[in-house]
């Protein structure tokens, strides 16, 4: 709980640097570059961390840029998961999973607890609906599922470590 506090009042403060929009504007193409930018600035830094430890890994460059897209399915346009209810959503979700998805509602006050849960595939729609390659798109879309897979363990650990 106190790391979860920690992240709070760190998303607070957090900037991307010149260099990491400079590396992210290599990194990404510009089909994929409008769903980073859109993210709120935490979620980018956030998302940067992420694909850093990824690629410092040996991780592909279609898992680096999954690993910049992997939340933004939580920014959909005109609303997105403000940090309150994130916190929320971490609290009950390693307190009843079950619940959480009861509750979760595309519509009224609950839709950011929908937006949480479902975030992956609803990233992966729009990414797909706007061209982005198809292997970046599938790792999107799984990276919250149970899995073997090594590089989507690999983007698992880097997003639980930030």
């Amino acid at each position: 709980m106190l790391y979860r506090l920690s992240q709070l009042r760190w998303s607070l403060g957090a900037r991307l640097s010149v260099a990491d929009r400079a590396w992210v504007g290599r990194t990404l193409g510009p089909s994929e570059r409008p769903f980073f930018h859109r993210m709120p600035c935490r979620d980018q830094v956030h998302s940067v961390r992420v694909a850093r430890v990824v690629r410092e890994h040996g991780g592909s460059d279609q898992l680096v840029q999954a690993a910049l897209l992997h939340d933004c399915g939580k920014t959909v346009p005109p609303h997105g998961v403000p940090v309150l209810y994130r916190g929320g959503v971490v609290l009950l979700g390693a307190i009843s999973p079950t619940l959480l998805h009861r509750i979760a509602c595309p519509w009224g006050p609950l839709w950011p607890v929908y937006l949480s849960v479902n975030h992956p595939a609803l990233a992966a729609r729009q990414l797909e609906d706007a061209g982005v390659e198809p292997a970046v798109v599938d790792l999107v879309r799984r990276h919250e599922d149970a899995t073997t897979d090594n590089d989507l363990r690999t983007l698992q650990a880097a997003d639980g470590r930030h």
